[in-house]
C-alpha cells in the first residue's frame, strides 16, 4: 500500500515539475504526430493550410524555395525533410523587432516582445505584446495549419489567415499609416499559459 502511494505521490510531482519547467520554455521544437512517409520524388507536395479553414496550398516546386516571399528579408518555406514537413518563418513587430522565430520547426519565443505563448509537440501559439495572436503552426500528418502577421521595419503588414467566415483563407496587407493588419485569428490554445500549458481550446 505504502508504495503505490509512493508512486502516486512521485508521479504527481514529477508531473507538476514538467509544467513549470514548460512554463519557463521559450525555445523547442514542433513534430508531426507520427512520421509521414512521401513518395522519393524530389517534387514532393507540400501542403499549408490557412489555419483550419480547409483552404490548402500546395507548394510542388524546387525543395527549399519559399512558398511565399512576404518581405525582403523574410519567407515561409516549407520543405520535406526524410518525410516530415518542415516549416521556417519570422514575425516581427511593426517596430522591425523580431517576435517569434521558426527555423525547419524549432521554435524561439522573444519573452521580451510577446504577451503570452502556449505550445504542445506539435503545435506553437504566440501572442504579441498587445495580446493579438501573430504566430499559428500546428503540423499534422499530411500538411502544416499555419496562420501569421508579418511586419516590416517600415510598418507594412501582411497577414495569412483564416478568412473571418470560417470559409476558405485570407491575405491581407496593411501600409504604415493604416492602424494594422485586419485579421483576428482566434487562439487553439486555452490562457494564461501558466495555468493551460499545452491545452487545447477543444478539448
Amino acid at each position: 500500500m505504502f508504495l503505490i502511494v509512493g508512486a502516486i505521490v512521485q508521479t504527481v510531482v514529477e508531473i507538476r515539475a514538467s509544467k513549470e519547467e514548460a512554463k519557463s520554455k521559450y525555445v523547442g521544437i514542433i513534430k508531426p504526430p507520427s512520421k509521414v512517409l512521401f513518395s522519393a520524388q524530389e517534387n514532393t507536395v507540400r501542403n499549408l493550410e490557412l489555419g483550419d479553414s480547409g483552404a490548402i496550398l500546395a507548394f510542388s516546386g524546387q525543395q527549399g524555395a519559399p512558398l511565399f516571399k512576404i518581405f525582403g528579408d523574410n519567407a515561409l518555406t516549407i520543405i520535406s525533410d526524410k518525410g516530415t514537413l518542415k516549416v521556417s518563418t519570422t514575425i516581427r513587430n511593426r517596430k522591425g523587432t523580431i517576435v517569434a522565430e521558426l527555423i525547419n520547426n524549432e521554435w524561439k519565443v522573444n519573452k521580451n516582445n510577446t504577451f503570452d505563448r502556449n505550445y504542445s509537440k506539435n503545435a506553437i501559439e504566440v501572442k504579441d505584446d498587445s495580446g493579438d495572436i501573430v504566430l499559428q503552426v500546428k503540423v499534422l500528418e499530411d500538411r502544416i495549419q499555419f496562420q501569421g502577421k508579418f511586419y516590416d521595419g517600415q510598418g507594412n503588414g501582411v497577414g495569412i489567415g483564416k478568412a473571418p467566415s470560417g470559409q476558405g483563407g485570407i491575405i491581407v496587407r496593411c501600409a504604415p499609416n493604416d492602424p494594422g493588419l485586419d485579421l483576428k485569428i482566434e487562439p487553439m490554445f486555452k490562457y494564461p499559459s501558466d495555468n493551460h500549458i499545452g491545452e487545447f481550446r477543444e478539448e
